[in-house]
């Protein structure tokens, strides 16, 4: 089977007739009302499914129902002048989660999807400490730690050169990037970025240079070159006042189709923090999961492959700032835009909220910890537990300096620059108060532990207490070993957890 991208098109009108079909794609042409030949070609061909599935007229969306199974979300384009004409073919869409485009221009629809359609995703960041300040900076500079480069002082009446960042970006002309910058900034400031492409091959030739204004940056900087370069950013401020520069976050492109991802979307706050969400249709049955990402330098999604083992739909969720997260909390912002999320996709699936298993490991089991206490949810499952943010921080210093260093950024995160020790109980209570007013009664607790936990060692004892004082029903598997250790067996019976609760309160089986 060829490595292109497959593309259907269904049709009165040939598009590889009229226009100049991308190099990278194999074009599948059909009239309506051709299942039978689409069905043929793929067992000819070997094709499971379509890359992308283009359907210019919305008449004939109807014929895609019969090849609903071999359809892979996200992956049908039609106008978005369009609406559909019955209910079947609403559920149809909805279940697919179909894109509406823009068919305006159909030789730039395939110009971009010729580059959106990669497969897999990659996204990183460059933070404070690849950062380099202008040494004729006379202001205050300081680095927070993985969190933001803050400074202080006077930038001058008009833009000068203020940082650089250490490290090029490589871009290619198959694979754009989009760049996203964290920032705060008094009003009595501005700045703006400048980036420029370098030849490929040449370590100082200039081929593009580009200038971004802070309402340039209001969404995300795509850098679609037909070109392969380098990418060099700087900064450059004028006026007086503080800045804090934080993570610039580079990532694959995918156009309007989606982040990271065909479907992808991302939560921002005022600060430019970033929370990523992915949904995943599945079979449309209960319950929704829910699964929270670990601690992770990479920027992306992890987790779908064993949710989508299950078969139930589910949701995604990564947190990509400071070094590899932190923790899903925020302001009313962040949380309330993950809380939505869930509600939303809840809502579209007609589901409430004893259909819905919140999940996750290591630092995701905090996310799902935290916020089951506003969904209280069917279920709870979590390998390698972690509630005590503060303690963590604490431990750093003297019991267990060394493990876990980016606590401390987290701590000073979320209490505003505030390490304290006042501060380190705040953070904790933060999630116990939220976490003992829920009603877990009807709620089952899946807790898949480590014996000699060294990050939070209070967290599964912690755990056991406040639920057994509401009620919930607990299941428990302790594995020998640190939290670093043995992610195998803690992860199998964050699964056997899983099919335990499928099987017994949704009648689905593995």
């Amino acid at each position: 089977m060829s490595n292109k991208l497959q593309i259907l098109q269904i049709g009165s009108r040939n598009w590889s007739h009229d226009y100049e079909i991308p190099e990278n794609m194999d074009w599948h042409f059909f009239w309506p009302k051709s299942t039978t030949a689409i069905r043929k070609v793929m067992a000819m061909e070997g094709l499971k499914s379509f890359s992308a599935i283009l359907v210019e007229n919305p008449e004939h969306l109807s014929d895609l129902l019969p090849l609903m199974k071999k359809v892979t979300p996200y992956t049908i384009f039609y106008p978005d002048t369009a609406e559909a004409q019955s209910n079947d073919l609403k559920d149809f869409l909805k279940k697919t989660c179909a894109q509406a485009t823009d068919f305006s221009n159909p030789v730039e629809l395939l110009r971009l999807l010729s580059k959106a359609l990669f497969r897999g995703q990659y996204g990183d960041k460059l933070v404070a400490i690849d950062m380099i300040v202008n040494p004729g900076f006379t202001g205050k500079v300081c680095y927070n730690g993985y969190d933001n480069l803050e400074l202080l002082g006077q930038y001058g009446k008009d833009f000068h050169p203020l940082i650089s960042w250490k490290y090029n970006i490589r871009a290619s002309d198959f694979n754009p990037v989009e760049l996203w910058l964290e920032y705060e900034k008094d009003w009595t400031c501005d700045i703006r970025l400048i980036v420029r492409n370098i030849q490929d091959g040449s370590t100082a030739s200039f081929v593009k240079e580009r200038v971004f204004t802070v309402e340039d940056m209001k969404s995300a900087l795509v850098l679609d070159d037909d070109f392969s370069s380098f990418i060099s950013v700087s900064l450059e401020a004028r006026g007086a006042g503080r800045l804090k520069i934080g993570a610039l976050h580079q990532r694959l492109t995918r156009y309007q189709f989606g982040k990271y991802v065909l479907g992808g979307g991302i939560i921002h706050n005022e600060n430019r923090e970033e929370i990523n969400y992915f949904f995943y249709p599945g079979d449309f049955k209960p319950p929704l999961n829910v699964y929270f990402s670990g601690y992770r330098r990479a920027e992306g999604f992890e987790g779908f492959g064993i949710m989508k083992y299950l078969g139930a739909p589910f949701i995604l969720f990564s947190d990509p700032r400071i070094d590899g997260g932190a923790f899903y909390l925020g302001d009313d912002c962040i949380e309330n835009g993950i809380r939505n999320i869930i509600q939303e996709y809840l809502d579209l699936l007609g589901f409430s909220n004893k259909e819905l298993i919140l999940s996750g490991m290591s630092m995701g089991t905090y996310g799902s910890m935290y916020y089951s206490s506003f969904f209280e949810p069917r279920a709870v499952i979590v390998a390698k537990p972690l509630t005590n943010l503060g303690l963590i921080a604490e431990r750093g210093r003297l019991e267990a300096p060394g493990l876990f260093p980016t606590a401390f950024d987290i701590l000073r995160h979320h209490s505003k620059g505030d390490a304290s020790i006042d501060a380190m109980r705040a953070l904790d209570d933060r999630f116990w108060t939220a976490f003992k007013k829920a009603d877990f009664s009807q709620t089952i607790f899946g807790l898949s532990y480590m014996k000699e936990e060294d990050y939070d060692p209070r967290a599964f004892e912690g755990l056991v207490e406040a639920l057994y004082h509401s009620g919930a029903h607990i299941m428990v598997k302790g594995t020998s070993g640190r939290h670093n250790d043995d992610s195998a067996t803690s992860t199998t019976w964050f699964m056997n957890f899983y099919k335990i609760v499928l099987e017994q309160n949704f009648g689905r089986k593995s």
